[in-house]
């Protein structure tokens, strides 16, 4: 299976990671190791590693959610028959919808 990155997605990292740096280095190795187990268990079963991504009123099974475990974030990606696309790293807190414009051209 193809693994493809929205070009935001290495930014999304760096953001959430630097911000954690300000509170400690350590909690900013912390959040990338979690990260990075994330996508490790996406890769390696990614239609049962999220779950379906709810919108409310419709669901979309092309895209999913990985919540992280410790930290307020979740991975967001879609599927295809060929390729696991990682889209976003997104805080919890944020409406899903304002992430799904980087799965448009998809």
């Amino acid at each position: 299976m193809r693994i493809e990155f929205h070009p935001e997605f290495p930014k999304d990292v760096l953001k959430f990671r630097l911000s954690y740096s300000h509170i400690s280095a350590g909690l900013a190795e912390r959040f990338r190791h979690e990260l990075d187990q994330a996508v490790k268990a996406i890769k390696s079963s990614p239609t049962s590693a999220g779950h379906f991504l709810n919108l409310g009123s419709v669901v979309v099974p092309q895209l999913r959610r990985k919540n992280l475990k410790v930290f307020p974030f979740f991975i967001l990606y879609g599927l295809t028959n060929d390729a696991i696309i990682f889209g976003a790293v997104v805080p919890s807190k944020s409406d899903p919808l304002t992430w799904l414009t980087r799965f448009k051209s998809k």
